[in-house]
């Protein structure tokens, strides 16, 4: 039985790992003005629980796969409710490097950042107390990596929707930014 439920959350979790489309959202400054997020999206979610996350599972202590969720992520779930969901972008550094050390978003009752890591041929996500961002450099928020987690989802997430995410950096301070909800 054990074996089956490492297996489902596996496949579960390599949903996440699809193409990320090219189109570019309008780009949102620090207040520095020197860096820049773009193509931020997420994908459609709605009513269904665990089989409708939009192709992500909840934290897991350690990263551990089958492990239960974090005490944050277990505040308010609902597992019958929303489902959860991710949001990802493209986030260029400016003339110094930076980090991106938390989300918050009205859409979500738990924002965390996490990867998604290959250990030994099993997909493992886990939540990351930052995000990197190389001075005159990128990083890309996509499936099967890096994404912003959105941990019981408090609305369906529609095709055209859009979500209001406030990404907090080191040194850029807030950035606003309007994530696109859109078919893979």
């Amino acid at each position: 039985m054990k074996q089956f439920f490492l297996a489902c959350l596996a496949a579960l979790t390599l949903g996440a790992c699809g193409t990320n489309p090219t189109t570019t959202a309008p780009a949102a400054s620090g207040a520095s003005g020197s860096l820049q997020v773009t193509d931020a999206w997420t994908r459609p979610a709605g009513m269904g629980g665990m089989g409708d996350m939009g192709g992500e599972q909840p934290t897991t202590e350690g990263g551990m796969a089958g492990a239960q969720p974090t005490a944050a992520a277990m505040e308010g779930m609902d597992m019958g409710g929303m489902g959860n969901g991710a949001a990802y972008m493209t986030i260029r550094g400016g003339s110094e490097a930076d980090r991106l050390i938390r989300a918050e978003s009205d859409v979500a009752e738990v924002i965390e950042l996490h990867t998604v890591e290959n250990d030994g041929g099993v997909m493992k996500m886990r939540p990351v107390e930052g995000i990197d961002v190389p001075a005159g450099g990128e990083v890309q928020l996509a499936p099967g990596g890096f994404h912003v987690m959105l941990i019981n989802l408090k609305r369906e997430l529609k095709p055209g929707d859009t979500v209001a995410l406030t990404l907090q950096f080191e040194k850029a301070g807030a950035v606003s930014v309007e994530a696109s909800v859109r078919e893979q």
